[in-house]
C-alpha cells in the first residue's frame, strides 16, 4: 500500500465513501483505481486496508481488506503550549509535530507573545495535520486548540509538567517518564518567558528543564523538546 486515506466517516453498506477532495486526491494525484489496495485512517487511531471498489472524479467507494491496522501512536501523550513563532514558522511546527507524534499543540499567549493565530489560519492548518497524518502514518489526528493564556494552561495541573528554560536541568536529570504517561510541555515566545511567568510555573509545579547547551528557535524547542521526552520514556522500557 502506498498511499494513505483520510475517511472520517463510518462505513455505509460495507463501503467507505472518501469525500471529494480526498477522491480527487486519489484517482487525480495518485491515479489508482478500482481494484487498488489502499489504507484508510479516521483520525481517531482506526486504519485499515482497503480496495477501491468505484471510483468517480469526486466521489470514490472502498472496501475493507483485512482486520484493523496497529495504532501507531505515541508511548507517551505529547501535550504542548507553545508561542506563536512569527510567519509560516508555525505552519512548520504543527507539521514536524505531527510528525514527531505529539498529541495537542495548544497556541499560548504570553506577555511578550507577538503572534495570536485565529479563525481561519488554525482552520488551514487542521488541513496539514491530516496531510501530516497521511504522511507519516499517524492514524490519530493532533488536536490543534484554540489560542489559550499561558496562566490558564499552567493551571491546569494534569500530567507531568516540563518548562523548557536554558537555565533548567539537563535532559539526564530530568523525571523518568513511564510509557502511557501524559507530559506536558510549555515552550515560551522569542526572548523567553518574564521572570514572573517562570515563577508562576515553578509555584504551580512546573520543572525547568534544558533541552540543549545552544539557545533555539520556538520551532526548534518544541520539536527537541518532543524528542527529548519521548528518549526518555524509551530509555525506561
Amino acid at each position: 500500500m502506498s498511499q494513505r486515506f483520510y475517511c472520517p466517516t463510518p462505513p455505509v453498506d460495507g463501503r467507505y465513501r472518501l469525500d471529494a477532495d480526498e477522491s480527487r486526491h486519489l484517482t487525480r494525484v495518485c491515479r489508482h483505481g478500482v481494484g487498488d489496495l489502499v489504507e484508510l485512517f479516521d483520525g481517531r487511531g482506526f486504519a485499515v486496508a482497503a480496495r477501491v471498489a468505484t471510483a468517480g472524479k469526486d466521489a470514490v467507494a472502498l472496501e475493507a481488506e483485512g482486520p484493523p491496522l496497529p495504532d501507531r501512536e505515541s508511548a507517551c501523550s505529547i501535550e504542548v503550549g507553545t508561542a506563536v513563532p512569527k510567519g509560516d514558522r508555525f505552519d512548520w511546527l504543527v507539521e514536524k509535530a505531527v510528525e514527531i507524534g505529539v498529541a495537542r499543540v495548544v497556541p499560548l499567549v504570553t506577555e511578550r507573545s507577538v503572534v495570536d493565530p485565529r479563525g481561519s489560519k488554525l482552520d488551514r492548518l487542521r488541513r496539514t495535520i491530516v496531510e501530516a497524518s497521511k504522511q507519516s502514518g499517524r492514524s490519530r489526528l493532533m488536536d490543534l486548540s484554540p489560542p489559550e493564556a499561558l496562566g490558564a494552561f499552567l493551571g491546569r495541573a494534569d500530567g507531568l509538567r516540563l518548562l523548557a528554560d536554558p537555565a533548567g536541568v539537563p535532559c539526564h536529570a530530568w523525571p523518568p517518564i513511564a510509557p502511557g504517561v501524559a507530559v506536558r510541555l510549555v515552550v515560551g515566545p522569542e526572548g523567553g518567558l518574564t521572570d514572573e511567568e517562570t515563577e508562576q510555573a515553578v509555584a504551580t509545579g512546573w520543572i525547568r528543564v534544558r533541552l540543549t547547551a545552544s539557545i533555539l528557535r520556538i520551532e526548534t524547542a518544541v520539536l527537541a523538546g518532543a524528542a527529548a521526552i519521548l528518549a526518555r520514556v524509551q530509555a525506561v522500557h
